[in-house]
C-alpha cells in the first residue's frame, strides 16, 4: 500500500512539473511578483492566450481521475481476465480444443466483461466525468465484441463449415484486441501503465533475496532492465542489465568478513577483523581490512601449553575482479593490492599461507553474495529464465559511496515469449501493489 501511495505522489509531482514546463512564464511571473520580465516595459509576465484557471482545472482533473490502490489491483485483475479470454480464443482458433473449446472461451470472456463493468461501476463521480470519453469508446468496443462473439457462437452451434468459423474467430479476435487496447487506454488515463508485448524495454521489479555467508544473512535487492537492440522475423534481441544492490553487504561487511576470516587456533596463527570497508573501483571492487594477528606455539615438552610468539595490527587492501566464464558462470578473483603490516604478520601476508587463505576466503564470501542476487530463477519472470547469455560483470558506485554489482548480457525472445513476459511482469507488479513504469 505504501509503495502505491508513493507512486501516486510521484504521478502528482509529474503532473505539476508538466504544468510548470508547459507554462513556465506563469511560474516566473509569480516568482517575480507580477513585474515585467526581461526588462520589457509593460510586460505582464504572463503568456498571451493562457488562462491560469484553465491550467488549474486540467491539473485538478488529472488528480481527480487517478486510480486508487484498490482500483490498481482491480484493473490488473481485469487485464488478466481479458488476457485469459485471448488465450482461450487463440487455442480455439488454432484448432487445439476443437469445437467444444468455444465454451471455455465464452466463460472466460464473460468473466472479463463482468469485471470490466464492475470496474467502471466503482468510479467516483469525478472519475466518471473525467473519463467519460474513454468510457464511451470502451462501451463501443464491448458492444462490437459482443456482436462478433455472438456470430462466432452461432457458427459453431450451427455446425458451419470450418472456413466460416475461422472467419468469425478472426473477427472476434480483432474486436477482443480492440477491447483490450481501449482498456489499457483507460488505465493510462487513470495513471496505470502496464507492460505490453510491443514495448521496446522492460523493467524487472526489484526482488529481495537472502544470501547466507558464514554465519551472517545478507539481503540482496536485484532489479533488471531489458532493452531491445534488434528484431528479425519472430525473434527479438535484447540487451540485459541486472543490478544488485549491495548496500546491506556494505553495512555488515565487518561482521561478514570476521565470520569468514576469524581463526582462533590454539597452536598457530590467529586472525580477526577489526574493521572492514568495501567500495567500488569500477569495474573492480576494493575491500580494505584492518586485521589483528597473533602467532602461538605449543611445546610438547610443557604439556602443549600455548605460548604467544608475537602479535600485530595491520591493514590490507584487496582488489576484487569479477568476470563471467562459459555457461554464465560468475567468478570473483581477489588479489592483494597493498599491505601495511610489519614483522611476522607482514611476512605471512606477503609470502606465507595467510595471504593465500585470506584472498580465497574473501573471494568465496563475495561470490556467494552476488550469486544469490543473480539467481535467474528468483529474479526474472519465467518467460525470461534460461534465455540470457551473460557477458560482463562489474562493481559500480551507486552514489554517496554506495555499492552495486552490475551484470550485462544478451537475450533472444520470440514475440510470443515477449508477450508472455509482459503479462508476467504485470502480474508480479500487481502482486506487489505497484503499477509498472
Amino acid at each position: 500500500m505504501r509503495r502505491v501511495e508513493m507512486y501516486r505522489v510521484r504521478v502528482t509531482w509529474l503532473v505539476m512539473s508538466a504544468a510548470l514546463f508547459l507554462y513556465p512564464g506563469r511560474a516566473l511571473a509569480q516568482h517575480h511578483g507580477g513585474h515585467g520580465m526581461g526588462g520589457i516595459p509593460g510586460a505582464s509576465g504572463r503568456p498571451d492566450g493562457v488562462d491560469e484557471k484553465d491550467t488549474l482545472k486540467d491539473f485538478h482533473q488529472a488528480l481527480a481521475v487517478q486510480a486508487t490502490s484498490q482500483q490498481i489491483a482491480a484493473f490488473q485483475d481485469l487485464v488478466n481476465a481479458t488476457n485469459a479470454a485471448k488465450d482461450k480464443l487463440n487455442s480455439f482458433a488454432e484448432g487445439k480444443t476443437g469445437r467444444e473449446g468455444i465454451a471455455p472461451f465464452d466463460q472466460a470472456l464473460g468473466s472479463a466483461r463482468d469485471l470490466n463493468k464492475k470496474f467502471q461501476d466503482g468510479f467516483s463521480p469525478a472519475q466518471k466525468s473525467g473519463l467519460k470519453d474513454t468510457q464511451k469508446r470502451l462501451e463501443k468496443a464491448d458492444s462490437d465484441l459482443e456482436q462478433e462473439t455472438h456470430r462466432l457462437d452461432q457458427s459453431v452451434q450451427g455446425e458451419s463449415a470450418s472456413t466460416e468459423i475461422s472467419v468469425h474467430a478472426a473477427a472476434a479476435a480483432k474486436t477482443l484486441t480492440d477491447f483490450a487496447n481501449v482498456q489499457l487506454a483507460l488505465g493510462r488515463d487513470m495513471g496505470i501503465t502496464l507492460a505490453s508485448g510491443e514495448d521496446l524495454s522492460f523493467n524487472f521489479p526489484q526482488v529481495r533475496n537472502n544470501a547466507r555467508v558464514a554465519d551472517r544473512t545478507i539481503s540482496i535487492r536485484t532489479s533488471g532492465v531489458l532493452s531491445q537492440t534488434s528484431a528479425q522475423g519472430d525473434q527479438r534481441n535484447f540487451s540485459l542489465e541486472m543490478i544488485l544492490d549491495l548496500s546491506d553487504f556494505q553495512q555488515t561487511v565487518t561482521e561478514v568478513m570476521n565470520s569468514q576470516l576469524y581463526e582462533a587456533k590454539k597452536c598457530g596463527e590467529r586472525l580477526s577483523v577489526r574493521q572492514a570497508s568495501m567500495v567500488s573501483a569500477d569495474p573492480a571492487g576494493s575491500l580494505t581490512l584492518k586485521l589483528h594477528f597473533e602467532r602461538w606455539s605449543c611445546s610438547p615438552a610443557f604439556g602443549s601449553v600455548a605460548t604467544e610468539l608475537g602479535e600485530g595490527e595491520g591493514r590490507v587492501e584487496l582488489r576484487l575482479i569479477p568476470s563471467v566464464e562459459a555457461s554464465n558462470v560468475l567468478r570473483i578473483a581477489a588479489t592483494i593490492k597493498r599491505i601495511d603490516a610489519a614483522g611476522m604478520m607482514g611476512e605471512e601476508l606477503r609470502s606465507g599461507d595467510l595471504g593465500i587463505e585470506l584472498t580465497d576466503k574473501v573471494a568465496k564470501a563475495i561470490l556467494a553474495t552476488v550469486q544469490t542476487g543473480a539467481d535467474f530463477k528468483t529474479t526474472m519472470p519465467g518467460a525470461a529464465q534460461n534465455t540470457a547469455t551473460l557477458q560482463t560483470a562489474r562493481f559500480q558506485d551507486s552514489g554517496s559511496g554506495g555499492l552495486k554489482f552490475v551484470i550485462d548480457g544478451q537475450m533472444q525472445l520470440s514475440n510470443q515469449k515477449v508477450e508472455l513476459l509482459a503479462r508476467q511482469l504485470n502480474q508480479s507488479l500487481s502482486a506487489q501493489g505497484t503499477p509498472p513504469q
